[in-house]
């Protein structure tokens, strides 16, 4: 049986070659961080960003507006986003959010209504009552699974047709 040998034989040049590779691969790494002093010639950049998304101060509060489905027992559930327009969840989170401040909560609380009447979706039947609110969630009570609002306010109310209260 034939043994297996390196491709390379070990010796001090292939030593050598090895730790200058790996001191190159580090220094390429860690020179963006030097400009991090001089923080009006920042750029973003591999491994350090300055995206406020990942180096902006958090707060411990966060505030959303949403669609609950209120239940006849009181209960309520997020309603799925799609029942106040197309596209992705950030596209109509916005514009939910533009028309409650423009005073369009109720609106939006009836066309939800009547469209979630009108899909009559398996997972949302039971719903009766469809509410836009305004809620503020602690980030580090949800992350640690509480699902709670610190506060609510409804911005709009309206029965799911067919459903409505008893």
């Amino acid at each position: 049986m034939r043994q297996l040998e390196a491709s390379i034989p070990d010796g001090p040049v292939a030593r050598l070659a090895g730790a200058i590779a790996a001191g190159a691969l580090l220094a390429a790494i860690c020179l963006p961080a030097r400009r991090l002093a001089r923080r009006q010639e920042a750029r973003d950049s591999f491994p350090f960003s300055h995206y406020p998304m990942f180096s902006a101060p958090r707060k411990d509060t966060v505030g959303l507006v949403h669609m609950l489905g209120r239940r006849e027992d009181g209960s309520s559930t997020p309603l799925h986003h799609g029942y106040l327009g197309p596209g992705g969840l950030n596209q109509v989170r916005r514009q939910i959010r533009r028309r409650v401040r423009e005073g369009d909560g109720q609106l939006l609380a009836e066309r939800a209504a009547t469209e979630l009447a009108r899909r009559d979706r398996p997972e949302d039947r039971d719903v009766r009552r469809v509410d836009v609110v305004r809620a503020r969630y602690s980030y580090p009570a949800f992350l640690a699974g509480s699902r709670t609002p610190l506060r609510i306010r409804v911005a709009g109310s309206a029965p799911v047709p067919g459903r409505e209260e008893r």
